[in-house]
């Protein structure tokens, strides 16, 4: 079993970081004007919005075993059996996806007699493909 981190653009980070920022300026205000009593759901959004924004951070991550792909982000996980992928090139496609950088692997896979396809962003992409027995289609 192999575990690949996701990797995680620069202005990924900045957005993250700058956002966090900025809540945490929130409640840093909040509690020295002594609002925070007054509005304690304004404190539990601002919290609530900081530990989603780091979660993907923490969270998402590809696993390769022997038989199967298995893509965690946040709540979320897919099953992709290795035999069932069909091809694996590169992308930087926006759609929303279990990635955190537009350096991107488009997976092509069967699944219940359709072709679908997800998008990834592992670190290593060469390990990631190796450790999936596929080359990268350019």
């Amino acid at each position: 079993m192999q575990t690949f981190r996701s990797k995680i653009d620069w202005w990924f980070w900045g957005v993250v970081i700058a956002t966090t920022g900025l809540l945490l300026q929130f409640l840093w205000t909040m509690y020295v004007k002594g609002t925070m009593q007054e509005y304690p759901e304004h404190a539990a959004v601002y919290l609530f919005t900081i530990v989603l924004l780091w979660w993907p951070i923490f969270n998402t991550r590809y696993i390769v075993t022997e038989n199967d792909l298995i893509i965690h982000s946040m709540l979320f996980k897919w099953k992709i059996n290795k035999a069932d992928i069909i091809k694996i090139s590169a992308s930087n496609h926006l759609i929303s996806s279990p990635a955190l950088s537009l350096d991107r692997l488009r997976i092509d896979y069967a699944k219940n007699g359709n072709v679908t396809h997800i998008l990834v962003s592992p670190k290593d992409q060469k390990a990631f493909c190796l450790a999936l027995e596929h080359d990268l289609t350019k």
